[in-house]
């Protein structure tokens, strides 16, 4: 079936169960310490909530090995702070090195992740009192220490011996291994008086590199900036390292010359430092191209000097001199379509930059700023100080002029200040996220026996590409089925649903979701919500964006535990609709003979059903009564919908009591459970007379 032509809307259900016939699925906090050496056993404390039956690890590398040690739950524990600790006795693979991510299973599923760090180093754990500077901590160079700055008030000292002239470098990881610590560091010589200080070298991690003016003790202080906050998730891993420190690399782009395992096309969190047995650090990620790279000349500061290039390509700049400006001109004729996009901030640099285009009299075409667009404003929020993309459409023949610069450039300037200049070719294409279905919490990907998982997707759409895109998972394990999906014809948010047999097997593991448009084929990159929103009741929809990054990890992370209460089944599986008319679905009620909670139908899917009003949960379209076989559901289709295919998911939802605790518990991801979809012609609005 040409796609093009036969509009399919499958309808996939997913069903909610109460919170008193389903365990809710682990939510992890922390992990520490956060990192150990290579070849080591260590016992790790995990903290989170609903840690009860934990009984494995999963790790986004080969060669791990995890026996539970015990769990303490903490009934009395404040609005915020973990209820439970979990300890792992984990061993590590000699040959393991980088940053991981690791989750924990329970009888209830699979929890979100939380980054560990292996290095090559000797690792220590933070020891108290060590809040003066009588009190440091002693190690040796080499080390990594990993602790927490437990009170807003909180200072740790770390005390190193080295001698005159050594080369140092002191890295603190907290935003780059999911900590919420936007760590202050500063080093004071064997004198006492301060030698070098940093803060926000990358969202929270810090930085600093020096050279030892004479022998004797260096301390290292450590504390929360302008000590705001603090608590167990304020926890850092600070090495001190003879290794050579690279500040910058430049150019900042991948060719095929220089591979990059970065390919994703927003911001990215701070990228963990490589802690690997190489003679360098080298935290920066880079732009992948595959376009000829043009470098800065350094000679372009005005619009008389601008440097000559020939589109397409990519410009690799710094704005290493106060006030800098940097200008490119380039030959264009009438009729072409090109694009403008000025990398920053999404490849870790604290440019926040802009650009203007001109013409060869020197008017102002556009200039472009910070980009508008975000995918959500909540869940997956993807604004970036970056400018957004330009389409320029050349009005005529001519020479047109590039000037790329930063707001701040009066202050801040560098060698670190880089920036990528795209001068491309409108090229139609997408790329596709994937990620839990919260909004507002942690959690993972679980698929109870008998029922589905239902996965939010976002779309990035470039160059006025509009086309369907469709959605399949490779990897799966037996039992567990992914029926082809689609998000439709424009549409920036979909989902999709993984369902399970009810005689599935327990099984966890990492599988693929493709995505493929015609002759256009990526694999959708998995992310996750990092912290719970705070103040936010379930089935609301938080009013802040929530903090966001990639997984770690070959794919999706997925678990099959548990087993859904009922079931939705629909009775007919081919329907029509047109656009600005009803779809009217009828949907068999199979119960497991405990539960007897009335099952409410809501849409998950933006722009289908009737839409929350602020914050407020989702309404419902229908409801299944206790005593029901079957429930209706009459559906508005948009009116604008554009033909072509679509999946809406539509999940049930039943009324559970408060879990205890009150306000004062932890909030829970609600567990989903789907039908097989129901495959919707839906045709074009018929014109009016």
């Amino acid at each position: 079936m040409n796609c093009r032509h036969v509009v399919a809307l499958g309808v996939v259900l997913a069903l909610v169960t109460v919170a008193s016939a389903q365990p809710a699925a682990p939510q992890l906090l922390s992990v520490f310490p956060p990192g150990a050496k290579a070849g080591a056993t260590v016992e790790i404390t995990l903290s989170g909530h609903f840690l009860e039956g934990s009984e494995k690890l999963l790790i986004s590398g080969p060669g791990f090995t995890a026996d539970p040690v015990g769990t303490v739950n903490n009934p009395k524990a404040q609005p915020g702070q973990p209820t439970a600790t979990m300890k792992f006795r984990l061993t590590v693979p000699p040959e393991a090195s980088g940053t991981y991510d690791l989750r924990v299973l329970t009888q209830a599923g699979l929890s979100n992740p939380r980054a560990f760090v292996v290095t090559n180093q000797t690792e220590v754990v933070e020891r108290e009192p060590n809040n003066d500077v009588d009190q440091a901590q002693k190690i040796d160079v080499e080390t990594t220490v990993s602790g927490v700055i437990s009170a807003p008030t909180d200072v740790d000292y770390i005390a190193f011996t080295a001698k005159k002239g050594q080369a140092l470098a002191i890295l603190c990881l907290c935003s780059s291994i999911d900590s919420k610590l936007y760590a202050d560091v500063m080093v004071s010589g064997p004198d006492g008086k301060p030698l070098v200080a940093n803060r926000g070298y990358r969202e929270g991690d810090a930085v600093v590199s020096f050279i030892a003016p004479t022998d004797g003790e260096y301390r290292v202080r450590v504390a929360q900036f302008a000590y705001t906050s603090g608590g167990y998730d304020h926890f850092y891993r600070l090495t001190v390292t003879t290794q050579k420190w690279r500040d910058a690399i430049f150019p900042p782009v991948a060719t095929n010359e220089r591979p990059s395992a970065r390919r994703w096309p927003i911001t990215p969190s701070a990228a963990p430092l490589d802690l690997r047995e190489a003679a360098e650090f080298v935290p920066h990620p880079l732009l992948a191209t595959r376009q000829p790279l043009v470098v800065d000349n350094d000679q372009n500061h005005s619009a008389n000097s601008a440097q000559d290039v020939t589109p397409p390509c990519d410009i690799a700049g710094r704005i290493l001199t106060k006030n800098e400006r940097d200008w490119y001109q380039f030959r264009a004729h009438k009729g072409e379509v090109w694009t403008i996009e000025v990398f920053a901030e999404r490849i870790g640099s604290p440019v926040d930059a802009y650009f203007w285009l001109t013409d060869e009299k020197g008017k102002v075409i556009t200039e472009q700023d910070d980009g508008p667009e975000t995918l959500s404003p909540h869940q997956f929020y993807t604004k970036s100080d970056d400018p957004g993309r330009y389409r320029f459409a050349v009005p005529a023949d001519g020479l047109y002029k590039v000037m790329v610069s930063t707001r701040a450039a009066g202050t801040q300037f560098g060698v670190r200040d880089q920036y990528v200049l795209r001068l491309a070719k409108e090229q139609p294409d997408f790329r596709v996220a994937i990620m839990p279905l919260s909004p507002h919490i942690p959690e993972g990907g679980t698929v109870p026996k008998g029922g589905a998982v239902v996965l939010a997707v976002y779309a990035f759409r470039f160059d006025g590409f509009n086309e369907p895109i469709e959605l399949t998972a490779t990897g799966l394990p037996q039992g567990v089925t992914c029926p082809p999906q689609v998000i439709g014809p424009g549409q920036t948010r979909g989902c999709l649903v993984l369902l399970a047999d009810p005689d599935a097997a327990d099984w966890d593991g990492f599988i693929t979701v493709h995505a493929r448009s015609g002759e256009r084929q990526h694999t959708a990159k998995a992310f996750s919500v990092i912290w719970p929103a705070i103040g936010v009741q379930p089935g609301q929809v938080p009013n802040v964006p929530m903090l966001t990054r990639q997984d770690r990890g070959e794919g999706l992370a997925v678990a099959v535990r548990g087993q859904a209460p009922y079931r939705l089944i629909p009775k007919a599986t081919q329907l029509t609709a047109p656009a600005g008319g009803k779809l009217e679905v009828t949907l068999q009620v199979i119960r497991d003979e405990k539960f007897k909670d009335p099952i409410a139908v809501i849409a998950a899917t933006p722009g289908f059903g009737p839409p929350p009003k602020g914050n407020a949960p989702f309404p419902p379209i229908a409801t299944a009564a206790p005593e029901t076989q079957e429930v209706k559901l009459n559906l508005d289709i948009p009116a604008n919908l554009p033909p072509g295919p679509y999946t809406l998911i539509l999940r049930g939802q039943s009324a559970a009591p408060p879990p205890k605790g009150g306000n004062n518990a932890p909030l829970r991801a609600i567990p989903t459970f789907a039908a097989a979809p129901i495959t919707v012609e839906v045709k074009a609005a018929p014109k009016k007379k």
